[in-house]
């Protein structure tokens, strides 16, 4: 699978990446906020997410949609 290119030595990335249900389009260990298909919008899903985010891996059920709640739609590197 091919990553998206991101430096993640980087300070967190304001840009979300839109995710097409084709798997994780970061590094595993990488911390993000995700948008799942539920969240209203992007606020809710940083309210929700919270600030430090958690690693890619973590979400691991939700990368690949099923059309439910819990497909993540987009994600945003954080640390």
């Amino acid at each position: 699978m091919a990553y998206r290119e991101i430096d993640v030595a980087d300070p967190a990335s304001t840009d979300w990446i839109e995710c097409d249900g084709a798997g994780c389009p970061v590094p595993d260990l990488a911390r993000v906020q995700v948008q799942f298909r539920a969240d209203r919008d992007r606020r809710t899903a940083e309210r929700m997410s919270g600030p430090e985010g958690n690693v890619a891996h973590a979400y691991s059920d939700s990368w690949i949609h099923t059309g439910g709640p819990v497909d993540i739609i987009a994600c945003r590197v954080v640390a």
